[in-house]
């Protein structure tokens, strides 16, 4: 059931403590939640790249306009030479010095261009190519269990797959053992080992293979405690599996597997190897939005953009990149990857000059969303409510923290969407065209521009675009407003890479709107809290979201302190700097 209060949704919860009718859980405070660090909430890419290879992309990836907050290199991190064929490097704790020469330079690269570096491991050893370290182990006792495998993923194979025969006499198999991270002793044997490459300056890890939570747990401390730059909030990626106790949630982020680049396993247009996950990009909305799925509850899920495995062809298809492209960037965290067979990486540029523009758009809004996005992620710790939230019996759109309505096409050669809208008016983000809620409506979608919805009454925080989260500013916030009688928002913000949040060293700033007749006021409210680093000034940037010709403005500041545009669009602009202390208030009145 929900009911409605100005334009906010207030959940009731059962006595379950999940929001009723929809199996997701809500409140009280969750403080088992971890806070990814900032740089998560903007892009991240991952690639089968070596040292020269991954400047060189992460350095188109900027000429083409894209923001870009991390990059990690994956599997064939450990045997770039042999294309990650194996099994020597799996896992050496080396590294291929052939491929990487000066992990150092390329780390203090992505440094320099406010880049987090990352790398893929895995939880067991291969014997062949890697027996110093596979002796250490076993004769430490540090094996949870050795057996022969003989998969040829990383074992000899002829390609990434993991279920890929190959000729090769070495497929056959090799010992594996498997690293006992209930041992204490084999864990810091194992974090012991991987310390050097944090040194060097990498940041997070792509763990692989496994998900159990001793493992990400290992793993997650070892980020947070050795990344030089992470100031002790860590970062992996893992599977999505491996949720019964709910300890994953110490531990994030985790990602919906290795996903099939199709529209849907209903009417596959493609054909995959049997091992790839019966998911695409219908199913894959799902694992968001479903409250059966234990995905669903994951506060911090992200995917492979595109898919992963682009199945039997050699042609990607550019509509479904683009529709996921659309997708994709209305969850909280980004991240753009695939198998390395697939000709484009899901670099939007090697699809068509039409999915560069429409991914430099979206990209470069979600860094600009970045307030309300973390807002929303503190919300998830402080209140139970997910970021991303149910629509009642809809698993293929959803509420995105209290103001957004994202509606993903997930059918090909669409041009219009049929979308349930909850009561309430709702003006399309992108274009502005207003819909009474309560009915569904068959809205316009064509290909580059997803149905997304702002509530009436709602107050969205933005701020001006940055190359990456790290190089932008908390210094300017602009507040969209869109004016109904009476609503409210809080704005949350920390330091972005400690624990400090978890002691309560958050800033929040309550903002009111009320509307009545030809007069909108705003009131922001003095800040709660602080945090190391906060300034004591911002810039706010009012942008109204009213038909005005004429207006007149007028506020609690001196006039000087005031400067009142328009934007592109027309929309009225009031721009200030205020003290973060005290109350500010600004009326706008529209002029007949």
């Amino acid at each position: 059931m929900l009911r409605r209060i100005g334009f906010l949704y207030l959940f009731l919860f059962s006595s379950a403590g999940l929001i009723a009718g929809t199996g997701v859980p809500a409140g009280p405070a969750d403080t088992s939640v971890v806070l990814p660090p900032a740089w998560a909430f903007g892009v991240l890419y991952g690639g089968y790249t070596n040292q020269e290879e991954t400047i060189s992309r992460i350095r188109e990836i900027q000429a083409h306009g894209y923001p870009i907050d991390a990059y990690w290199i994956d599997s064939w991190f450990w045997s770039y030479a042999d294309r990650g064929r194996g099994p020597a490097g799996y896992l050496n704790f080396k590294g291929d010095s052939a491929g990487y020469p000066d992990r150092e330079a390329m780390w203090s690269f992505m440094e320099q261009n406010r880049i987090k570096g990352g790398f893929w491991v895995w939880d067991c050893i291969f014997e062949t190519g890697n027996e110093p370290d596979f002796s250490e182990f076993k004769n430490r006792g540090f094996f949870s269990s050795v057996y022969r495998e003989t998969n040829p993923w990383h074992n000899a194979g002829t390609t990434t797959d993991m279920f890929a025969r190959s000729a090769d006499p070495a497929a056959k198999g090799t010992w594996c053992g498997n690293i006992n991270f209930s041992d204490s002793s084999a864990v810091s044997l194992f974090r012991e080992k991987l310390t050097p490459f944090f040194r060097e300056g990498a940041d997070f890890i792509k763990l692989d293979r496994t998900a159990r939570p001793e493992v990400c747990r290992a793993v997650f401390d070892l980020t947070a405690e050795a990344g030089k730059e992470s100031r002790g909030r860590g970062f992996i990626l893992s599977h999505s599996f491996d949720t019964e106790s709910g300890e994953y949630k110490k531990f994030p982020a985790k990602w919906t597997d290795d996903t099939r680049s199709d529209w849907t396993v209903e009417q596959p247009t493609l054909e995959f190897d049997p091992w790839i996950p019966r998911v695409g990009l219908k199913e894959n909305i799902a694992m968001f939005t479903d409250p059966a799925s234990a995905t669903s509850r994951i506060p911090f899920l992200t995917q492979d953009v595109g898919g992963f495995s682009m199945g039997k062809t050699n042609r990607p298809n550019e509509e479904l990149f683009i529709r996921w492209t659309e997708f994709g960037f209305w969850i909280p965290i980004t991240e753009i990857f695939c198998e390395p067979a697939n000709p484009t990486s899901h670099l939007a540029w090697k699809y068509s000059s039409r999915a560069d523009s429409v991914f430099r758009f979206y990209s470069r809004l979600k860094v600009q969303l970045f307030p309300y996005f973390y807002s929303a992620a503190h919300e998830i710790r402080e209140k139970g409510i997910p970021a991303i939230r149910p629509v009642p019996g809809q698993f293929y759109e959803y509420l995105l923290g209290p103001s957004f309505l994202v509606a993903p096409v997930y059918e090909p050669g669409k041009s219009t969407r049929l979308v349930h809208f909850p009561e309430g008016t709702w003006s399309h983000f992108l274009t502005g065209e207003t819909y009474t809620g309560g009915v569904p409506h068959l809205v316009p979608a064509p290909l580059g521009q997803i149905p997304v919805f702002v509530r009436k009454g709602a107050i969205i925080p933005m701020r001006p675009y940055s190359t990456s989260v790290e190089a932008g500013s908390a210094d300017s916030v602009l507040l969209h407003l869109f004016p109904d009688s009476a609503s409210s928002y809080t704005l949350y913000e920390d330091d972005g890479s400690s624990l400090d949040y978890q002691s309560g060293r958050i800033a929040k700033t309550g903002i009111q709107c009320r509307s009545s007749g030809t007069q909108t006021t705003v009131v922001i409210d003095p800040v709660s809290g602080t945090f190391q680093g906060m300034t004591a000034e911002k810039v706010w940037i009012l942008v109204f979201h009213l038909p005005a010709e004429k207006y007149s403005v007028s506020s609690s500041l001196s006039p000087e302190l005031i400067q009142v545009t328009r934007t592109e669009k027309g929309l009225p602009m009031v721009s200030l700097k205020a003290s973060r202390l005290s109350r500010t208030a600004v009326t706008l009145t529209v002029e007949p």
